[in-house]
């Protein structure tokens, strides 16, 4: 029997595939879960893990979600969040740059910092944690700190690029690296109680003077940074599915100090 065949047994009768049967069929032909969740939805069937996503996604959206590539540049506080967000939906590829470690002034906000993490890499940390998430999704880490200048060959099979710096210039750099490479790109930064985001957009008007992250100044407490990062995943799926509007000649401001969030023409 082929592999196909035994998942169209497997498949309840509401064509969903439980983790338990998915995972018997990649022993019982020696393939990874990736390859198991990508016949699956060949097949049209759904994993149960997404049957959450249903009404939100169809099963074509989920299986294009599946097949996409998405970079985070960055680990820390937004990439750590994004990361975890885009493996539960379903992304079925990540490549996670980052050359930092965690510190105690991470455990305020940083996902998968923890008492047991301080002192590790962080892309080796979030890589493990995201696995035991979701063991479909194929992760790359690379303890390595990105240079837009001459990395960018790096990420060149990515459907979509996230910006989870905190180095304004840096970040004008991956933005204008994006541009002339043709590539999605999602910018994100908080500051205290702010946020701004923009997606597929140069960054020199959000950043004129380059400088240091504003954060340095204004702090980055738990709920901006988990509010960001979910600006961003979707701002990420939007562009991989085509759907909505992504902020493309624009940026979106929040302040949740006062309850604002604002579009602006860029």
């Amino acid at each position: 029997m082929e592999a196909k065949s035994y998942l169209r047994q497997c498949s309840r009768a509401d064509g969903m595939l439980t983790l338990k049967d998915q995972r018997s069929t990649a022993a019982k032909f020696s393939l990874s879960m990736h390859k198991v969740e990508a016949l699956a939805l060949e097949l049209g069937i759904l994993p149960l893990r997404h049957q959450r996503n249903q009404h939100t996604l169809s099963l074509k959206q989920q299986r294009k979600l599946f097949e996409s590539h998405v970079a985070i540049i960055g680990c820390g506080g937004l990439g750590g969040h994004v990361a975890e967000i885009l493996t539960r939906i379903g992304t079925g590829r990540l490549s996670l740059f980052d050359f930092d470690h965690f510190e105690e002034h991470n455990l305020n906000r940083q996902n998968f910092s923890t008492l047991a993490s301080l002192g590790k890499n962080k892309v080796t940390v979030v890589k493990e944690a995201l696995e035991q998430i979701n063991p479909s999704v194929r992760i790359e880490g690379f303890v390595h700190r990105f240079n837009p200048l001459s990395d960018m060959s790096m990420i060149s099979n990515c459907t979509v690029v996230i910006d989870a710096l905190d180095n304004p210039e840096i970040k004008v750099q991956l933005a204008k690296a994006c541009k002339t490479k043709n590539k999605s790109f999602v910018h994100g930064a908080i500051a205290g109680m702010h946020g701004q985001f923009s997606t597929n957009n140069t960054l020199e008007k959000l950043y004129p003077e380059g400088g240091r992250g504003a954060e340095l100044y204004s702090g980055n407490p738990a709920f901006t940074v988990t509010l960001a990062a979910s600006i961003l995943a979707a701002e990420t799926v939007k562009s991989i599915l085509g759907i909505g509007e992504v902020l493309e000649n624009s940026f979106m401001v929040t302040d949740l100090l006062h309850n604002e969030f604002e579009t602006l023409p860029l």
